[in-house]
Formats: C-alpha cells, sequence, structure tokens
C-alpha cells in the first residue's frame, strides 16, 4: 500500500497500532451514543436533585464534633443555653402589679381552707408581659415571695430575683427574665432554692389564643370511679364546640380511669394535670386550687373558658356556643347561666362491661329527673384575661371596662347531673323544687351516645391474647408458666401441665 505523496508519514504504518485505533474509537462512540441517550431521558423526565437540600449539620466551612448541639462551655463543662427570642424578654414589673396588690389587700381571691400548708410548686406559665407561679398553699394570701429564676442548666440567673406576693389564692406573679427556663418561689430573696421545688415554665405568649372555646373541670378525687362521667362530659362539650379540655387529679386517680385521662392527651385533646401535696386525702377542700391552677393554664391558650364539674354539661337551646360567644361584644369577660339539677341515684360504674351495659349506665339517659331553674349556684364562660380571681360559681373581681353578662333561658343552662348520695349538702333535692322529666334533644342524644360508646371502646374494650395467634415456635420457647394467653376453648397455657 502507497500513502499519499502529501502525508507526513513516510513509513509503513504496523497493522497492531491501527487495530488499536479502531478499538479506541469503538468505545469512544459508544460511550458517546450512551451520553446522548441520557441527556436525552432527562430532558424528557424530571430527577429529584439535592443541591438545595440542607443536611444534618451542613455548613459552608468545614464542621466538627465540637459544633454539634448542644454547645458546651469549656470552662464549666456545662452546655450554652440557647436563648429564643420569645424568652429573650425581662420587663422590671407586671402588668397591674398596683392593681392586684390593692385587691389583695382587700381579700379579693381568698379562700383559705387550710391554714397550714406547704410552698409546693405546681406549675407555671409564661404570658407576654407577665410568668405566673401555681403552688398548693392556700394559706398564704398577700403574703410575700421572691420569684427566682433558673436557665437551662437549672442554674440561677444572675441578678435576677423579684419580690412578688400571693395573689390570688394560691398564685404569684413574677416579672419575666430573658433566658429562664424554670423558676421557683422563696420565702427570702437569698435563702436556698429547693432544686425539687422549681418547675419548667410552660409557653404562653400566645399572640393569639390556641383555641376559641376550652373547658376546666373540676377535680377528680375521691373513690368513686368517675371514667365515664368523664368521657360523657368530655364528648358531650365537644359535639357543641368545645375544642381542647383541662383535666386535673387531686393527689392520684385510680389506674383504670387514668387510662381514660392518658387517652384523650395522647390524642391531643387535653392537658391533664396531678396536683400533690403533703395531704394524704385530697378533698372539695381543695378544690379552688384546680380552679386557680386552671385559670392560669387556660390564659392565653383558650379565648374562651367554661368553669364546670366532671358532672355538669351546658345545655345550649337554639343558638350554638360558637355562634354566641362570637356575637359578644368585647367588653364582656364573664357569661353567667343558671342551673338545673338532675338526681343521680345511683353510684357510677365501676368498670365497662359490654356496649349494653354501657349505653343501660348512661347518665343523660339514665337520670331525667329536673329541677327547675335556679341561680343559686350558676356557672360561668369566662375570658382569662378580662377576669381574676375565680371562685366555684363566678369570678370575684374583673379588670377596669369589663362587664359581666347574664345569659337567658333562651340560651342556655347548665345540667348538673348531682348525686342524691352521701355528698356536700346531700339533701338539696328537698329545696330545689317540683322535679319534671326532661331529656336531651333526640339527635344530640344519638351523636352523644355514639361518640361515647366509640370512646370508651376504643380504651376499655379489651381481650386476651388468644394462643392460637401465637406463632408454635415462640410458644415453644419457654415453659407453659411464662405465658398469659388463652386458647379460643377458654384453657389457659399457664394452667396446662
Amino acid at each position: 500500500m502507497k500513502w499519499p505523496r502529501n502525508t507526513m508519514m513516510t513509513h509503513r504504518t504496523p497493522w497492531p497500532l491501527i487495530s488499536v485505533i479502531i478499538v479506541v474509537f469503538i468505545v469512544w462512540h459508544t460511550l458517546l451514543s450512551v451520553f446522548r441517550a441520557e441527556e436525552a431521558r432527562t430532558e424528557t423526565s424530571v430527577e429529584p436533585t439535592f443541591e438545595n437540600v440542607t443536611l444534618p449539620f451542613q455548613n459552608s466551612s468545614e464542621s466538627s464534633v465540637e459544633e454539634i448541639w448542644p454547645l458546651v462551655d469549656e470552662k464549666t463543662g456545662k452546655r450554652i443555653c440557647d436563648i429564643e427570642p420569645w424568652n429573650n424578654v425581662t420587663l422590671r414589673n407586671v402588668s397591674f402589679y398596683e392593681q392586684h396588690l390593692r385587691w389583695a389587700r382587700r381579700s379579693i381571691g381568698s379562700q383559705p381552707n387550710l391554714r397550714e400548708g406547704k410552698l409546693k410548686i405546681v406549675s407555671a406559665f409564661v404570658y407576654e408581659d407577665h410568668i405566673a407561679v401555681t403552688t398548693t398553699t392556700q394559706n398564704r394570701f398577700g403574703t410575700q415571695v421572691f420569684c427566682r429564676y433558673f436557665d437551662c442548666n437549672r442554674d440561677e440567673l444572675p441578678v435576677s430575683v423579684f419580690p412578688s406576693f400571693m395573689f390570688p389564692l394560691s398564685a404569684a406573679y413574677c416579672a419575666r427574665r430573658a433566658g429562664a427556663v424554670y423558676v421557683s418561689l422563696t420565702d427570702e430573696m437569698f435563702s436556698r432554692v429547693d432544686e425539687m421545688n422549681t418547675v419548667p415554665i410552660v409557653f404562653r405568649a400566645y399572640k393569639q389564643p390556641v383555641h376559641e372555646i376550652s373547658v376546666c373541670f373540676g377535680p377528680v378525687y375521691g373513690e368513686e370511679k368517675r371514667w365515664l362521667e368523664i368521657a360523657e362530659v368530655v364528648e358531650h362539650h365537644r359535639l357543641i364546640g368545645a375544642t381542647y379540655f383541662y383535666l386535673t387529679a387531686l393527689n392520684d386517680v385510680d389506674a383504670y380511669t387514668n387510662k381514660l385521662l392518658q387517652e384523650y392527651q395522647r390524642v391531643g385533646l387535653a392537658d391533664v394535670t396531678v396536683i400533690q401535696s403533703e395531704y394524704k386525702t385530697m378533698d372539695w377542700m381543695f378544690h379552688m386550687l384546680q380552679i386557680n391552677e386552671c385559670y392560669f393554664r387556660s390564659k392565653q391558650h383558650s379565648k374562651w373558658v367554661l368553669n364546670i364539674d366532671i358532672d355538669e354539661r351546658f345545655m345550649m337551646e337554639h343558638t350554638p356556643l360558637p355562634v354566641f360567644l362570637r356575637s359578644m361584644d368585647e367588653e364582656v369577660g364573664e357569661i353567667m347561666f343558671q342551673i338545673r339539677r338532675v338526681q343521680r341515684t345511683e353510684p357510677l360504674p365501676e368498670k365497662y362491661v359490654s356496649t349494653e351495659q354501657l349505653i343501660e349506665d348512661l347518665e343523660f339517659l339514665k337520670y331525667n329527673k329536673t329541677s327547675s331553674y335556679s341561680w343559686e349556684t350558676p356557672k360561668v364562660i369566662f375570658r382569662p384575661e378580662k377576669v381574676q380571681a375565680l371562685f366555684y360559681h363566678w369570678s370575684w373581681i374583673q379588670y377596669p371596662g369589663v362587664m359581666v353578662a347574664n345569659a337567658p333561658r333562651s340560651i342556655g343552662y347548665v345540667r348538673h347531673y348531682r348525686t342524691t348520695g352521701h355528698s356536700l349538702k346531700s339533701d338539696w333535692a328537698g329545696r330545689f323544687g317540683n322535679f319534671t322529666e326532661t331529656r336531651l334533644e333526640n339527635s344530640f342524644e344519638e351523636r352523644l351516645v355514639d361518640a361515647v360508646v366509640k370512646r370508651v371502646e376504643r380504651v376499655y374494650a379489651q381481650r386476651d391474647s388468644f394462643c392460637d395467634e401465637i406463632p408454635q415456635a415462640t410458644l415453644d420457647l419457654f415453659t407453659n408458666d411464662n405465658y398469659s394467653c388463652v386458647y379460643r376453648n377458654g384453657t389457659r397455657k399457664a394452667d396446662l401441665s
């Protein structure tokens, strides 16, 4: 073979070199085809990209282990507290401080059921312009206390003590301090603070309330099981427009009832608070502690709050509760409702047995002997930021410019399923005149039955685990007495030899 004369080559090219060139060309051509095919595919489909995704601890500069939260002070070895913007506030005083002091000097809001008691902290809440601390003491109304503030490490904030006084009843108002995470109260300014008597500060500095309508229920205490009554009262008020519930137990609550309380808290419908004290028995004389604590717990968390006991139900005649409350003038801070008492003549059921028995035990179906209307023990719906010093049946005082309204019978009333058994003023039936048979409206009654049955059976309708549903390999692992299952024929595995 001869090459053209204008070529640079003047010698014969070996065949092996030509073969290599051909192979390289084929590989290059193949890769080019794959690239073009991939390019064409991406033009017709969208693939997820991660270019703008920030990975954990990703930084523009290199990250190190020391930069991972929490940051630690090298000198003290403690974490550095991160102060969020809402908590970076220090105030010299609290709103209405002088007004509260004048009311305290007039003993407004005092209910000293017990003249002794430890200064035991229950809860604390931070609002836009103050912090409120609630306690179990009922004997220190108007006395001076000192607010003590602590950071995320429970170290006391320097130069932060605020002098305050007990008002109303078992609470104290404290000024805000930047970085305060925990708070306590002491009798002296510089006395040692018991760490066990400090509590976390719960956020309530909302710009707008989280809930429009909520309910503060009277405390659960005593020997009688209240699980069914709780289910009835919560589901009843859900149907009339309430969206959140504040439930309280004094000292303790039986495990069976607690299952229902925890269910409501688990699904985000309720706050459950347990108020404990040094007293073995906490009964009606501690009721005001619940009212006082719930006032602060609901403040700025709910716009309107119904203040009732577990055995009471608000009844709206024609106008739905949300519509009625939205029609109120801004000056109205409290609305009083008459009551009608219904005779409950039997004890509450101990446990869930069956659907049929549950329906038979429902208070609103079982008891209908109803008194006439009365203002003797009214109940109220209130706006926490507008009233002060709550009592069982009303608020003792309102802030300047706030009005109290009375709801006419045509709007609604409170239906009180009051026991005729041993209780406070158990002879009440003889003082309430003539009784008539009354029922709830049919469609509402049906919806309430359905709601209560579903809630109760979700919590209490439980069964044994069947040995038949457990894999045989699992049943063979241990001796029979290690299994709690039951065979479908009724035989317990633990009973087999």
